[in-house]
């Protein structure tokens, strides 16, 4: 029992340590010829061609504008627009994004976008997903839908993988395999009497009435990665549809 909470312990540890260790709003920017407003004109042409359901926010942190997605667009943003300097006449736009895929995608879209800036060498063009593939791995497994979204994908770097990846592995361990053990320690025990006497033994826990507790357990990670994943492959596949290449 000792060992078992042991290993918890530690899944506990490594999980709160990939939480923490995430680089959040890290950022991405890119210097442009023009004034903010010219600049914001021509940004937020391109984000309406994306996905409009974003918004203005006045709280734009010493920037002239700024722009956040809204909880129904699968896009996952905070995009700033400000001066380079009292004396330029010169702007500069700031991506910034929980993921750190999502932040260099932004970059060499609006790079190609606002700048007229050719592919980086290496860049190639993106293929659509699949909404049912990416929700019937993540039946099987969230990591696998993980993988499969991350793959050939601006959206994701190989560090946003594997820690996505290991957050669901742990979610997965710890929830599910918490259950399991709560349900097998709720399964009667044979006393003396009953190894004596040959009785047969409780069952399993698959058999018990506290089963219900680890498939629960085992959804919850799966509902959380289903929102993911619809947002994932949608966000991917609205990229694709315009043609920009992308090294990542």
């Amino acid at each position: 029992m000792k060992v078992i909470r042991r290993f918890y312990l530690y899944l506990t540890v490594v999980f709160v340590y990939l939480l923490t260790s995430v680089s959040l709003f890290a950022g991405e920017t890119i210097e442009i010829m023009g004034s903010p407003d010219d600049v914001n004109l021509r940004l937020v042409a391109v984000l309406n061609k994306l996905d409009p359901d974003y918004y203005a926010d006045d709280k734009t942190q010493g920037f002239v504008y700024r722009y956040r997605h809204r909880w129904k667009n699968p896009y996952d943003f905070n995009i700033y627009i400000g001066k380079v300097g009292k004396n330029s006449g010169d702007s500069i736009i700031r991506m910034e994004s929980p993921r750190r895929g999502q932040e260099k995608m932004w970059k060499q879209l609006l790079e190609q976008e606002l700048l007229q800036k050719p592919p980086v060498d290496g860049s190639v063009k993106l293929s659509e997903k699949s909404h049912i593939v990416s929700q019937g791995l993540n039946l099987i497994s969230p990591m696998a839908s993980v993988g499969y979204n991350s793959w050939n994908s601006p959206l994701y770097t190989t560090k946003d993988t594997i820690i996505s990846m290991s957050i669901y592995l742990l979610c997965d361990l710890i929830l599910a395999g918490g259950a399991y053990y709560y349900a097998q320690e709720k399964l009667p025990k044979k006393n003396i009497y009953d190894h004596m006497a040959n009785v047969k033994g409780p069952g399993n826990v698959w058999e018990s009435p506290n089963a219900v507790g680890v498939f629960a357990a085992l959804a919850v990670s799966r509902l959380v990665r289903a929102v993911d994943s619809w947002e994932d492959t949608s966000a991917h596949n609205k990229t694709a549809q315009f043609g920009w290449s992308f090294k990542f």
